[in-house]
């Protein structure tokens, strides 16, 4: 009987594809700029996160990100939506190498282009060979899960396909014509998959229109006015925006329902108080199965233990080095 597989998937999943980790999202690195006003958003950014740092040593820039989601009401000349637009820029460009002939991120990183990242490719691979039901649930921004499991179901190499979960359906995306690539010239792709992708903090391909999602195939939204990606960083569930209220409920529910769970390169911050709830509540009173993918996971044995005390814990490798074994260990548990 095929087992109900849940992924919790952190800032370590994407990092192994050249995205940069939630600690360096403020260091300085190559950095595409669509125009000279948004190249003096970007230093205002970095100016003010850099006196912000000076002050606060010992924190991050999640919790800085977090400090000014909670002001963005009341700042003055250093919006929120900068903030939103460097960050998108920086995911962004990451995936833009400076010898890419497409130099912008607005409409190159788009959920119908496949992405190539081997170690990706074969996680997925792994994890979809042990079971069809699966559920993904992740706090990244990227669009890197949608790209390799694909936003319909394929033949080659296989997938089932994804869509957004806690988003009504049908799940019609906008997006810009190329016509200059054969493989993607659609003005409007429609996610059909079977897979559920929960994207607890929001995307950068999404936009807000009356409080409620717009998802686009590619990531103008985390440029466009300067910066309107409905995105959020780690926050308390007071300031946590009704929009994703519904995503929150669902990706519980899926948790509750997934009696393995595979959690890859997610730290377990102490000021990720929401997320580290939402799984307390889901895991709490069962012995769920969880598979804990990371450079760091025999250290983090101790923190899933003292949430989850009677979850049966299995401490892997993070990707690409531990993927063979978790295709082992999901054989055994079927």
């Amino acid at each position: 009987m095929n087992r109900t597989v849940a992924c919790f998937l952190g800032a370590g999943f994407s990092y192994v594809a050249g995205t940069p980790l939630a600690k360096d999202l403020f260091a300085p690195r190559w950095l595409v700029t669509v125009s000279e006003r948004s190249r003096n958003r970007f230093a205002a950014v970095r100016a003010h996160y850099e006196s912000w740092q000076h002050e606060h040593p010992d924190e991050l820039p999640e919790q800085y990100m977090a400090f000014m989601y909670g002001q963005r009401l009341l700042l003055g000349s250093l919006k929120w939506d900068w903030i939103v637009e460097y960050v998108g820029a920086v995911i962004a460009s990451a995936a833009t190498p400076p010898a890419s002939l497409n130099r912008n991120p607005r409409y190159s990183n788009r959920v119908n282009r496949p992405f190539g990242c081997q170690a990706h490719q074969r996680f997925w691979a792994a994890v979809l060979e042990a079971t069809p039901d699966v559920s993904v649930l992740t706090t990244n921004y990227d669009l890197l899960v949608e790209r390799v499991l694909r936003h319909r179901p394929m033949r080659r190499p296989p997938s089932p396909g994804c869509y957004y979960g806690g988003l009504p359906r049908p799940q019609v995306l906008p997006g810009a014509a190329q016509p200059f690539s054969r493989w993607g010239p659609e003005r409007t792709i429609e996610m059909t998959g079977a897979v559920p992708i929960f994207k607890l903090h929001g995307s950068l391909s999404w936009s807000l229109r009356d409080n409620s999602i717009v998802a686009y195939q590619d990531m103008r939204p985390a440029f466009s006015h300067g910066g309107t990606a409905a995105i959020v960083p780690p926050i308390s569930e007071k300031q946590t925006p009704t929009w994703l209220h519904r995503i929150w409920s669902e990706a519980e529910d899926s948790l509750r329902r997934s009696d393995i769970w595979i959690v890859c390169g997610y730290s377990m911050p102490a000021y990720d108080s929401e997320i580290l709830g939402l799984l307390a509540r889901a895991g709490g009173g069962r012995p769920v199965s969880i598979l804990i993918m990371s450079p760091d996971s025999n250290a983090l044995r101790s923190k899933w233990s003292a949430l989850l005390p009677e979850a049966n814990l299995t401490c892997l490798p993070g990707i690409p080095e531990g993927i063979h074994l978790l295709a082992e260990q999901l054989l055994k548990l079927r």
